[in-house]
This record gives C-alpha cells, structure tokens and sequence, in this order.
C-alpha cells in the first residue's frame, strides 16, 4: 500500500509548465502587433518580439529603440466529468476559477551607427495561463492549482550583407518555474473506495531550472531588390532549437485523514527531486506582400512545432527518502517513476495582415488554425489541448517617436467529449493500480482571451 505516496507524490511533475495549453504548453503567439495579425508576423515582424519570431528582422530596424509589451491572458475550462460504474457519482462540473495572468516583456536594440548590423537584448515570457480548480473537485486527481512560468533572456543580432538579404540569430536563456498541485488516491482496495475523500492526499512540486540554453536563427528575402517584378514580396525563415529541462525542487505533501495514516510521518519532510523532460524546436515560415506605397500588407504563415518529444516525463527523488511507521510495513522508499504522455506535432496555418488608413494610423487583422497535442487518450483538466481557431484585431498609433499598439485575441478552442471507456488517463494510485479508475471521461469547453498593450520608443 505504501507505493501510494511513495511514487503519487513525484506524479505533480508531470504537469510541468502545464497551464496554458495552446500548440502543446503556451500560447504560441506573443507580442500585441504579432497576435494582432494572428501570428503572421515572421517576414512583416517590425518590433522587438523579432527575438521571438525573426531576429533577421531586427536588421531592417534601424536607429535605438525601446519596447514595452504586455498581454493580458484569461483561460477558461469548464470540465463535466461522466460518471464511472466504479463509483456511481454524478460528479459536480467544475471550472478554472483563476484570475487573468499579465505577461510583460523588455526590449531594447540599436544599430550603434552601423549601416549593416542591429544588436538587441529582451526578456519575455511565451504567453501563458493560470489554473485554480476545487481541492474537492471532479478533476483533483489530473490538477488542483498550476502557477507555471517560463522567461527567456534573448541576446541578438542581425546582419544585412546587402539589399534584400537580412540574417539574425538571438541566443538565448530559460529559466522555468514550475508549482503544481494536484491529488492522490491511497485507496487499496480491502476499504473504502476508490473516490473517498478521507483517502486523498494532496501533493504540491516546486521546481526550477535556470538559464537552459537554446537559440533562435533567422533569415529575410526581399527578392524583389534583384527582381523588379518581385517587388513587394518578402520571405521570412525562423527556426528556435529545442529545450531540454532537469528541473529541480522539492515536494509538499498532506497525507491522507484517513485513520490507518495516523503516526505516518515522510523522511526528508520535504523530499529533493528532480523531472526530466523536452520542449520543441519549432519552425516558422512566412510569405508576404507589402504594398509598395506602404497602405497595406498581407502575409500567410505556417508554424511546425515538434511537440512529439514530450513523450514522457522521468522524475526520480535526489536522496533517498522514506515514508516512516507504515503499518504492518514499517518504511517504504520512495521510488523513481517515468510518465507516458504521448503527445503529437503540431501545425498552424495564419493569415494576417495590416492597413493604414491614415499615415499615424495602423489597423491590424488575423486568422489562424492549429491542431492540438494532446491525444483524446490521455486527455484530462492537465492537457487539454486540442485543436483551436484564433481570431484578432489590432490597433496602432504613430505620435512622434512613440508607437502605441493595443490589441486583442480570441482562441476557440474545440470541444471534446472523451467517453470513459476510451480515456487512459487514469486516477493516480500506484499502490493499487489495479484499484485505479478512469478521470479523463468527460466533456470539456475551452477558451482563450488575450488583451495587448505596447509601446514601442525610437530613442534615436
């Protein structure tokens, strides 16, 4: 029975970063004039979330420059549970009861005088969400509360050997901070049931894994500075290198009420461990044109992002640990566990644009379509990631050497309903698994709204 905590206790790391869950882990898009256009902003990228997108881009923005950007996230989930013959309950619908995430970043860029190279330094975040759900809810046993956060620290620089040809590249730091709590069953099978409440334990993991390296390299074509009747079409080429995390921290746990827990006691109190595990690289491309006299553009992208890497989560403890007085048992280690998560590739397709009704006056629309990551099998309140539709409109005004931009995103994003007997995603209690019951079953509604203010300031 004591395989319960021993091994539910390190399940909190399978929900990593787990908070927003658009093309896998977060939001892909980020920045107010990128989401603006839905994402269509690798070859049109004119800011300095370049360092995202397109460092390449950072070389067609000349003189020193300033830029603020902040988002506004709100996540909505609302999960109905079915029932399982296990338990008979006609579980409560339950819905994320977080208040909305700001999301800042910090640029700034210069081309210190030099005709051919632009320089450039940030500090972002992907956009991401927060989760608070019921300790006592239908979903308890996939998530509780997820307060995840990522920053990159982005240094780069671009190069633009001759007319019509820009190269970047941004190496790049990330630091991760992950909390997630969630619960455990210690049902085993003799008493109780497998739902009963006094049987839960709550289990909360803190990590962290500070300046991983990654890099992202960009390339810009104007081909129309060799061929005239090319003029106004621009290509834009990015690739971002994958991650891979060894986060380390620590668990908290509350052990069950149930009586046969009395006297148990967990040693260390609060064990080290640490969790494996890999994000993608991801890959853009984009096609533009540009109206020559500047009144307008359109460009179509398309994103690939190798989320079939997060295929499993290792998670071992970093000393020994034990639980202490188990009944008939004594002490019981706490063992070293891998977690199957199987999620998929996933693939975009965004089409934005801008139009400039008047010279101060910028007005900005997209679209965009993105299949989700995580397979019906193994979704659950933790992954629920399918396959979404993002709407956007934008706007921004020129006065002087400030550039003020606001805009706003909307993600509809498809419903599942998953029938019990299809999940795999299953009630968390190792020292029963036998015992262990289906928690993915259910219907699940999803949304993502996104507010945007930046300011962006031409020093020189």
């Amino acid at each position: 029975m004591m395989r319960f905590f021993g091994v539910t206790a390190l399940l909190g790391c399978v929900f990593a970063a787990n908070a927003a869950r658009a093309g896998g882990f977060y939001l892909p898009d980020r920045g107010v004039r990128a989401f603006s256009r839905g994402g269509a902003f690798v070859a049109s990228c004119d800011d300095l979330s370049a360092l995202w997108y397109n460092p390449a881009a950072l070389a067609g923005q000349k003189g020193t420059r300033l830029h603020l950007d902040s988002g506004l996230i709100f996540y909505s989930l609302d999960f109905n549970r079915y029932t399982v013959p296990e338990v008979g309950e006609a579980y409560a619908p339950v819905s994320n009861q977080a208040p909305p995430l700001p999301d800042p970043s910090f640029a700034v860029s210069s081309d210190f005088g030099l005709s051919r190279f632009t320089f450039a330094l940030g500090a972002y975040g992907p956009y991401t969400g927060l989760s608070r759900f019921p300790e006592d809810g239908a979903q308890r046993y996939s998530l509780i509360r997820a307060d995840n956060f990522g920053v990159l620290l982005a240094a780069a620089a671009a190069w633009e050997p001759l007319d019509g040809l820009r190269l970047g590249l941004a190496p790049t730091l990330v630091s991760l901070r992950i909390n997630n709590t969630l619960a455990a069953s210690s049902f085993p099978g003799i008493f109780g049931g497998p739902e009963e409440r006094d049987q839960d334990g709550v289990v909360q993991f803190l990590a962290s894994d500070d300046f991983v390296p990654t890099v992202v390299a960009g390339l810009w074509l104007a081909p129309g500075a060799w061929v005239t009747w090319l003029r106004g079409f621009e290509l834009g080429l990015s690739v971002m290198a994958g991650v891979s995390f060894d986060a380390r921290g620590e668990l908290r746990m509350r052990l069950p009420d149930h009586l046969y827990w009395d006297g148990v006691t967990l040693d260390p109190e609060t064990p080290e461990v640490s969790t494996r595990f890999r994000f993608p690289w991801v890959m853009r491309g984009g096609l533009r044109y540009a109206d020559p006299g500047e009144r307008f553009d359109v460009e179509l992208t398309v994103v690939f992002e190798d989320w079939s890497v997060f295929d499993e989560i290792e998670v071992k403890t970093l000393e020994p640990a034990y639980y202490r007085n188990v009944p008939t048992i004594g002490d019981y280690l706490v063992l070293p566990l891998r977690l199957a998560r199987h999620y998929r590739d996933t693939l975009s397709v965004r089409l934005g644009g801008s139009y400039r009704p008047l010279p101060w006056l910028t007005l900005r629309a997209g679209v965009y379509r993105e299949n989700g990551a995580s397979p019906d099998a193994y979704y659950s309140v933790a992954a629920a990631d399918a396959g979404k539709w993002g709407l956007s409109l934008g706007a921004g005004a020129r006065l002087g050497v400030f550039e003020l931009d606001l805009g706003y995103l909307h993600v509809f994003v498809e419903g599942r309903d998953i029938p019990v007997s299809e999940s795999r995603a299953v009630q968390t209690n190792p020292s029963n698994p036998e015992g262990s019951i289906s928690i993915g079953g259910g219907r699940y509604r999803s949304f993502y709204d996104v507010l945007g203010l930046s300011l962006l300031v031409r020093v020189l």
